[in-house]
């Protein structure tokens, strides 16, 4: 049992509980409200913890803790998005495999609504959390831990929030192995649509393009990447001021799954052949990147591997008496070659303006 000195005048809370017990928040709530499995060895460890910190369980915030089901939480950004949309179901089908239901709500990669999100799922008492969290509600997301609900961050993470589970693709080397087939094939102006560098898998996925470039020795252009918010907007001016440069790509990557539908449909409206004119790699293997003609080069992630591992880890940790070290994990992808690859050639203009 660990010992813990507390500031003078501040009433304990369930992390000081469980900290002085040596235990996760959320066994510190099993224990208070009587609900969940834990040994009695540990449930009196808590209970000699709450007694020598004088640790009095407000009622509403007793309640909130309350798990009444076994319903997890599913947080993404958008499942207009294929990338979500196939993770979703994935989670879904492992949820179950283990007994767990989910509510799913999405954000629409708006903090306000990631806020609403996150009060809906602590209302509705949900016994764990799966996130692809944006930037703007760390707190939040951190209040949500500290009340005793588990949390499993996927596909994203936040770097300011210690002590919760990560489980993601690794994308600097998905970007980097991305943008070395395209040096290999000859090509030297590279350009990127990422999503914005303020998120882990954007600025994850620049550092990868830029190690591929730098590797050889190729300089890299600041105009050649544009960051992206996860939305249509702003597809169309990105592509022309890059078509306009006086050295204009040859070969452009897609990270950004929410646009890359977008930008490879505006392409071909401006005439642009591919990959006659432009070399173009996808991330995600979405259904649409086979019926194109011809058929894109893509980033393959794993989901249903992603999937899996943010369920199991989720389980283990809200099933688990003791305190879990952090653990982070990161699947590999597969880069896909298509027939959407060549070499650069001697080109036109690349837009029909």
């Amino acid at each position: 049992m660990r010992r813990r000195t507390m500031a003078r005048g501040r009433a304990p809370t369930v992390k000081d509980v469980a900290e002085h017990a040596g235990v996760s928040p959320g066994v510190v709530s099993r224990v208070v409200n009587a609900n969940g499995s834990v040994s009695e060895r540990t449930r009196e460890r808590v209970l000699a913890s709450i007694k020598a910190l004088d640790y009095r369980p407000h009622s509403a915030a007793r309640e909130l803790r309350t798990r009444t089901t076994n319903t997890i939480g599913l947080v993404l950004a958008d499942v207009a998005n294929p990338f979500f949309a196939h993770l979703a179901e994935h989670v879904v089908r492992h949820a179950a495999e283990v007994g767990l239901g989910v509510l799913l709500t999405t954000t629409q990669e708006d903090p306000a609504m990631e806020l609403r999100s996150i009060e809906l799922l602590m209302q509705k008492r949900v016994r764990g959390v799966i996130a692809a969290p944006g930037t703007g509600n760390a707190a939040a997301w951190r209040h949500m831990r500290d009340l005793g609900i588990d949390l499993t961050f996927v596909d994203r993470v936040i770097d300011r929030i210690p002590g919760i589970d990560v489980v993601g693709m690794d994308n600097e080397s998905a970007a980097h192995a991305a943008t070395t087939a395209l040096l290999e094939r000859g090509h030297r102006r590279i350009a990127l649509v990422s999503g914005p560098s303020t998120t882990s898998t954007g600025h994850e996925r620049i550092d990868g393009y830029r190690r591929a470039l730098d590797e050889h020795d190729v300089a890299a252009d600041p105009a050649l990447v544009a960051e992206l918010a996860f939305q249509r907007a702003g597809v169309e001016n990105a592509v022309r001021a890059m078509a306009g440069l006086d050295e204009p790509p040859t070969a452009l990557i897609v990270g950004n799954t929410a646009v890359s539908a977008h930008v490879v449909r505006y392409l071909q409206e401006c005439g642009v052949r591919l990959p006659e004119d432009l070399s173009v790699v996808v991330f995600h293997d979405a259904e649409w990147t086979t019926l194109m003609t011809p058929q894109i080069t893509v980033v393959r992630h794993q989901l249903d591997d992603l999937a899996r591992t943010a369920v199991e880890m989720l389980h283990s940790r809200m099933n688990s008496d003791e305190p879990l070290r952090r653990r982070e994990i990161r699947l590999d992808s597969e880069l896909v070659i298509r027939s959407s690859l060549a070499p650069p050639r001697k080109r036109r203009a690349l837009l029909n303006t």
